[in-house]
């Protein structure tokens, strides 16, 4: 069966290392997402992001989208398609509020993790590190994405599973388990 192992959780959080660590370990391929915005020093396209502008976004067919700031960002069905034609096993960064259209699509063949740590100050430290622009960093921490990332809403806790990234090597055994498991199903 097709899997998508669905990651979530606030900026600066470590969705990206995990979805690169499950890539490098196990072959894992992430899900390209669309967006919008101009490309960072060291980015990809095709394979950081596939970098739209208006007119190519509007043409795809989004699970869901999102805007920060004066850019979209999504996840399309195109790019989904692409991702398991490479392999049956896939991972897909998403923002919490486009978690439940993959639960509600895909039922069965999401696996859900909520990325958190226990002290948010780190976030914007992560943030700071990997080298985005200052006044980005601001405007994102006080956008109410940000916020609403920050937490896990109600109707998606049955579907979670909770991992804290405080701690790489801890997080990289909770994922270990979790490929495992999943291999294994």
């Amino acid at each position: 069966m097709q899997r998508i192992i669905i990651i979530a959780g606030p900026s600066g959080v470590g969705k990206t290392t995990v979805s690169n660590y499950l890539n490098e370990k196990y072959g894992i391929p992430r899900v390209v997402t669309h967006t919008t915005r101009p490309m960072r020093k060291g980015e990809v396209p095709g394979r950081s992001y596939y970098f739209e502008d208006d007119n190519s976004f509007k043409k795809l067919h989004f699970f869901e989208h999102v805007k920060y700031g004066n850019y979209q960002y999504g996840s399309s069905k195109e790019a989904l398609k692409q991702a398991w034609d490479k392999n049956d096993l896939v991972s897909l960064i998403v923002e919490t509020d486009g978690v439940k259209s993959y639960l509600d699509e895909l039922k069965d063949q999401v696996y859900f993790i909520y990325l958190t740590v226990d002290e948010m100050n780190v976030l914007k430290q992560r943030l700071i590190k990997r080298g985005d622009d200052q006044i980005e960093i601001e405007k994102r921490l006080n956008s109410a994405e940000f916020k609403r990332d920050l937490h896990l809403r109600p109707e998606l806790v049955k579907d979670a599973h909770i991992l804290k990234n405080n701690n790489w090597d801890e997080t990289k055994v909770a994922l270990d388990k979790i490929v495992s498991d999943l291999q294994n199903r």
